[in-house]
């Protein structure tokens, strides 16, 4: 018997209308309910399915929008983001044999098989085809949600059935919404080739019902990874003095408005920093903020750049003096020769006032060692500019510190020497680059 698109229609209400009165029966069992209504369209095998509670309705042969799916989504009790990004296959042997399979993409979501989440596949009677993807703990699912991958690459399994050997066609029908950053391959195990989804929505293959590695659970794979090329890509980070307080700037690429920034401040040496402000990226690429009230001391700014999947990252350190301070602790320390144009030693006062001749560890490729001795003190070494920008940065085990200066531009800089045993400010002191 062949029915008209309205009768087709009026059997998926009824289906579904009915649906209600069975939820009170399965509320006892962890068996989905399945309710299976057959009829022939030219050959065409309908199923109309249900998992309760999920409330995910399968139609074989209609195509959901996907307002219907994100609307079903919403409606379960998860912790799901408003929006779930889609990836819609179809297994195509012609007009009317084919079946369709949602891959939805939720920070919320579990990768595992989850109830309220997904739904696991019913293949329709008589079916000439099937398809299906599996959950990470290896459910057929006909709808399954998976959270987006981070640094590791999401492998999602298919499995592929035909009644017949011949020609199929793997049809990438919706691809909505999913971030640029990500690639999403389709990979053909048998054939040794594969499918940029993103580029091609077509792939068509031979089933070939005496070779069991022709179709199944092992042939087919959706990869969905991140291309490291478009990752946000942090330029340059500064900060400096401005008459309004600390203006701090950056500029990015390839940031999207899912990637957060947030700028944080240290007055204890970088042993713990404070969120200062944050915001979502605008995609100019050029941001701006001003610290109104930077503390009376070394402060230390650096850049907080997360992701859409909570990554973290973080910028350089970047010191800002405030305090006329200088002068009146110069005396812990002592620089020469002073003025210089290549050389530069630093000494440090011990508690007792002498100075210890130790070994040191020092920073970039012209640093050196000055001497040897055994202290247990060791010291953060910053040179920064007039502007407050930090030119160069060390760690010392010793009381002695010599390091090679030709290379920085003529000019005032600020040493400032912070003890590691405390985090305190055992001196700062200016020379002269000539």
């Amino acid at each position: 018997m062949i029915f008209d698109l309205k009768t087709q229609l009026l059997i998926c209400l009824v289906v579904i209308g009915i649906l209600p009165a069975f939820k009170k029966a399965e509320a006892h069992s962890t068996e989905p309910l399945c309710l299976p209504v057959k009829y022939r369209h030219h050959d065409k095998s309908i199923i109309a399915s249900a998992e309760v509670p999920g409330k995910h309705y399968i139609i074989r042969a209609k195509k959901s929008t996907a307002n219907e799916i994100n609307s079903s989504l919403s409606a379960k009790p998860v912790a799901l983001d408003s929006v779930t990004k889609l990836l819609r296959l179809k297994l195509y042997i012609d007009q009317y044999n084919y079946d369709d399979i949602v891959i939805g993409f939720n920070a919320g979501a579990s990768p595992a098989y989850n109830f309220n989440e997904d739904s696991k596949y019913l293949q329709g009677i008589d079916a000439a085809e099937g398809l299906s993807s599996f959950s990470s703990d290896g459910v057929h699912l006909s709808i399954n949600l998976l959270p987006l991958p981070k640094q590791t690459a999401d492998v999602i399994r298919l499995d592929v059935k035909a009644q017949n050997s011949g020609p199929i066609t793997l049809k990438r029908t919706e691809l909505d919404q999913l971030p640029a950053i990500y690639e999403v391959w389709l990979i053909d195990n048998y054939k040794k080739d594969s499918l940029d989804l993103r580029a091609d929505s077509n792939y068509a293959f031979t089933i070939n019902k005496s070779d069991t590695a022709s179709f199944g659970s092992n042939r087919f794979e959706v990869v969905v990874r991140q291309n490291p090329a478009l990752s946000v890509q942090l330029l340059d980070f500064n900060a400096s003095k401005a008459n309004d307080g600390a203006q701090i700037t950056w500029t990015t690429q390839n940031e999207e408005d899912y990637t957060h920034f947030a700028v944080e401040r240290s007055s204890d040496g970088g042993t713990t920093f404070s969120v200062m402000d944050g915001m979502i990226s605008n995609g100019q690429g050029g941001y701006t903020y001003t610290d109104k009230t930077p503390p009376e001391a070394s402060d230390q700014y650096r850049l907080k750049i997360t992701d859409l999947n909570g990554t973290a990252t973080y910028s350089n350190v970047v010191t800002v003096m405030y305090g006329n301070t200088v002068n009146t602790i110069s005396g812990a320390i002592s620089i020469y020769p002073n003025p210089t144009s290549g050389v530069i030693n630093l000494s440090i006062s011990q508690n007792e006032g002498s100075v210890s001749d130790l070994g040191v560890q020092s920073f970039g490729t012209a640093s050196s060692l000055a001497s040897n001795s055994s202290n247990s003190s060791s010291y953060n070494i910053r040179i920064v500019n007039t502007s407050g920008a930090t030119i160069k940065t060390a760690n010392s085990s010793t009381a002695k510190w010599q390091d090679n200066v030709a290379a920085l531009s003529p000019g005032t800089y600020i040493i400032t020497v912070i003890s590691n045993s405390n985090n305190k400010l055992v001196g700062r002191s200016t020379f002269v680059k000539l």
